[in-house]
């Protein structure tokens, strides 16, 4: 192993201890990230947590010694994940590197930048993330970090979800179109332009959400704008149930009443007496079976279109609502039935 590699692992190791022992706990992008424990809030647990991180994170670094670079990111991974920090971002980082991983490099370097940014090698790494900026560039792409305060919102770009920030996406540069929804928060649009050279953070600061008067929230379904109220019905799916079910006694009585009409045409031609009254027989039978069908289907589709229509007349509800967004604001008017 070059001298270079080994002067990597050893600067970020005691950051890492560092920040182990003053219990760091920093925000950091979490993708492709392997399952966990949660580690509860309780002293023995977390001094239980920050043992398995720096465990992982031994065993990450022997991993890179010897040249398996995807099990040292795995194992960095698991150590971030429960304590992370801008040291474990940085070999997250060199450990992509040596795999050619040019994006998955340049999303660790950005994020390592993004929690010590005086950094004593932050010149340097400068100088990787515009080169890998570059080369993502040449491929028709580029790279930008979505951020929350709070995080964990979910963000669609263009009309469609693609995650919850923090969050680090490839897309193709240009402008863009961000709606940011966080139950409890006002929702939040935001236009971007992402540039093709070089990667970028778009950053939001959402905004609590008025408290409603009890009892008057209406429930909420996410559309690929965000949240919108549910319209109100007072007798919900019964209406179309009760539609199905009438419409399904009427085929019935249809098919009875076919029935019938062949038993009645099979009396008809019957030699023998015994055969035409087994026809006569079975002709009344499947008649009565469906009149019966048939006033029931009738009072089945006649209560569930009442139904229906009691529920397009409920009282209408509307709202309106003023969003910020950069240069001015935007009006939306919603109406509910």
């Amino acid at each position: 192993m070059s001298t270079k590699s080994a002067t990597v692992l050893q600067k970020p190791r005691s950051l890492l201890l560092l920040g182990l022992c003053a219990g760091l706990s920093l925000p950091v992008v979490r993708q492709a990230r392997a399952a966990e424990p949660v580690v509860a809030t309780s002293d023995a647990n977390a001094e239980q947590g920050k043992a398995l991180a720096k465990s992982k994170y031994q065993q990450g670094v022997e991993l890179y010694r010897s040249e398996r670079y995807a099990d040292a990111v795995q194992r960095f991974l698991e150590a971030d994940a429960l304590a992370p920090s801008a040291a474990l971002s940085f070999n997250i980082a060199r450990a992509y590197e040596k795999l050619g991983d040019d994006a998955a490099t340049l999303r660790w370097y950005r994020n390592y930048l993004r929690l010590n940014p005086e950094a004593p090698n932050a010149a340097e790494v400068r100088q990787s993330i515009e080169t890998l900026g570059l080369s993502l560039a040449k491929k028709g792409i580029q790279q930008v970090t979505l951020l929350s305060t709070p995080s964990g919102a979910t963000v669609a770009i263009d009309g469609r979800p693609v995650g919850v920030t923090p969050l680090t996406l490839e897309m193709k540069p240009g402008p863009h179109h961000a709606f940011v929804t966080l139950r409890g928060f006002r929702d939040l649009e935001r236009d971007f332009s992402l540039s093709a050279p070089a990667p970028m953070d778009v950053s939001v600061e959402l905004e609590p959400a008025p408290a409603s008067a009890p009892g008057l929230a209406a429930p909420e379904q996410v559309g690929p704008r965000g949240p919108r109220p549910l319209p109100r019905r007072r007798f919900g799916i019964a209406p179309y149930v009760t539609l199905g079910a009438g419409a399904a006694a009427l085929l019935g009585s249809a098919i009875f009443e076919s029935a019938r009409r062949s038993a009645q045409n099979a009396a008809r031609d019957d030699q023998t007496q015994l055969a035409k009254q087994r026809d006569l027989d079975a002709m009344n039978s499947r008649q009565t079976t469906a009149r019966v069908l048939l006033g029931a289907g009738g009072v089945l589709v006649v209560t569930g279109a009442t139904l229906l229509v009691f529920n397009a007349r409920l009282t209408p509800e509307s709202s309106a609502a003023v969003s910020p967004m950069p240069g001015g604001a935007a009006f939306s008017w919603t109406r509910s039935f």
